[in-house]
């Protein structure tokens, strides 16, 4: 049957949506405490492991941000008998992916290997975590990499917004405050010397959650575990870092960038934490304002107005509250309209009712995430790596799926009314000063301050 046009002029509607069976999730123990979360499922002969540790760049000291992360990417450049590249090409012939990388609130070691090879992987993984090298030459390669790649960063707008609006929204002092990256001035002060002691210090069992997910052999699973990780031992835990409050921000930041034909604009906020009972809700109404392609501020910056290809908004929920954004690359002469009609729909969550048909998107497409999350053992090693990363309950994907499905319309009317506060986001915009400032004057905004692209703020 061929539609007529006046059915495919009708969006599709969202239907039933099947209800979410969460994995059978088992509990293991080795020897020597190192707690273990295994799922076992047969849908392709394929395993993945994730370890999640405590030790992200929050734990950086201040004059040494990116030590975490220097840290991690030093693990797998020469591990036991193994140089960097044996370690490649074994996993190349084990048919394995193997990374480490460390973040804002943790690090992470991640393993994916066929059935049939895991164990011979898993013996370099545990070399990787347990016998890296840490030698002195692998040491000033790496630094020279990372010191270009931060020389490299001034020139992305997207990075340098990044770095800009987390400097000002956290200040320098706070754990979040500065790039995980690190700065070149910080990256500086950092030594072979503070890297393997925080590799001694961080990366302990009793500071881990170790996660096995796929069509592993459930008979030989703990022996391999056992062998792989049997001489690791705990120590003490690290202390939580120092949170000072919220610096004074202001309202108009820019980063000049003169002959820019687009503008990078970003409003950031404060926002919440990973455990904050609002994070259903939110999630909810940020799929309504951009968190979607169907978004309010999608709809608006490129299907109505044109000004982008793209406009999205985010919560970033971490172990301490993190940051709300809205985001957009527009065209430069589109600046000042831009801005006006981001700070317009964050008034609309206020102004504008969610409707029925935004509830129930916003309920699917936050249904979906939780299912796409667990589709694949990679999805579930990392979803329960990240559950073991903030203390969470082994069920946290059910509880949050029914906090999904009890949050009405009214719920989240009231939730925008309490949290999203146009007059409170600091607008950072990378671009052409002299093209956009007049626009964005227009608008009655204050006289606008200048930064480099590190986030240091210009006289």
């Amino acid at each position: 049957m061929i539609d007529t046009p006046e059915v495919m002029a009708r969006p599709p509607a969202v239907g039933a949506l099947p209800p979410l069976v969460l994995p059978p999730v088992e509990r293991l123990t080795l020897a020597n405490r190192v707690p273990a979360v295994t799922v076992h499922r047969e849908v392709a002969p394929i395993v993945s492991l994730t370890l999640m540790f405590r030790s992200g760049s929050a734990l950086d000291p201040r004059d040494r941000a990116g030590l975490a992360s220097i840290t991690a990417e030093m693990l797998d450049e020469g591990a036991g008998a193994r140089d960097a590249l044996a370690i490649a090409d074994e996993l190349e012939q084990l048919g394995a992916d193997l990374w480490v990388g460390s973040g804002r609130d943790g690090s992470q070691l991640s393993l994916q290997a066929p059935r049939a090879s895991f164990e011979a992987a898993l013996a370099i993984a545990a070399d990787v975590l347990l016998r890296p090298r840490l030698a002195e030459a692998d040491w000033h390669r790496v630094v020279g990499d990372r010191r270009t790649a931060l020389g490299q960063r001034r020139d992305q707008p997207e990075a340098v917004v990044n770095v800009v609006s987390d400097r000002l929204l956290f200040g320098d002092a706070h754990p979040y405050g500065l790039p995980s990256e690190g700065l070149e001035r910080t990256l500086d002060r950092i030594t072979l010397e503070d890297a393997r002691a925080f590799h001694a210090a961080h990366y302990r069992p009793n500071d881990a959650t170790l996660v096995v997910a796929g069509d592993f052999d459930r008979a030989r699973l703990a022996g391999a575990l056992e062998d792989a990780f049997g001489a690791w031992t705990a120590g003490p835990t690290p202390a939580e870092p120092v949170r000072p409050p919220l610096p004074e921000r202001p309202r108009l930041v820019i980063v000049d960038r003169p002959g820019a034909p687009q503008s990078v604009v970003r409003l950031v906020a404060p926002g919440f934490d990973r455990l904050a009972p609002e994070r259903p809700g939110l999630s909810m109404l940020n799929a309504i304002l951009g968190g979607s392609f169907t978004s309010r501020l999608n709809f608006n910056l490129r299907e109505q107005n044109g000004f982008t290809y793209g406009a999205a908004s985010s919560f970033a929920f971490l172990r301490y509250p993190g940051s709300f954004a809205a985001r957009a690359a527009v065209f430069a002469e589109s600046t000042g309209p831009a801005v006006r009609e981001m700070l317009a729909e964050l008034a609309g969550m206020h102004e504008r009712p969610v409707t029925v048909e935004e509830h129930a998107k916003a309920r699917a497409t936050q249904l979906m995430r939780v299912a796409e999350g667990l589709a694949t053992s990679n999805g579930i090693a990392g979803t329960f790596g990240e559950i073991g990363l903030y203390g969470l309950e082994l069920d946290e994907p059910a509880r949050f799926v029914a906090a999904i499905e009890r949050t009405t319309r009214d719920d989240l009317q009231a939730l925008a009314a309490r949290t999203i506060d146009p007059n409170r986001a600091t607008i950072v915009i990378v671009g052409d000063r002299a093209a956009i400032e007049p626009g964005l004057r227009a608008l009655g905004l204050p006289a606008a301050v200048l930064a480099d692209p590190d986030g240091n703020l210009l006289p």
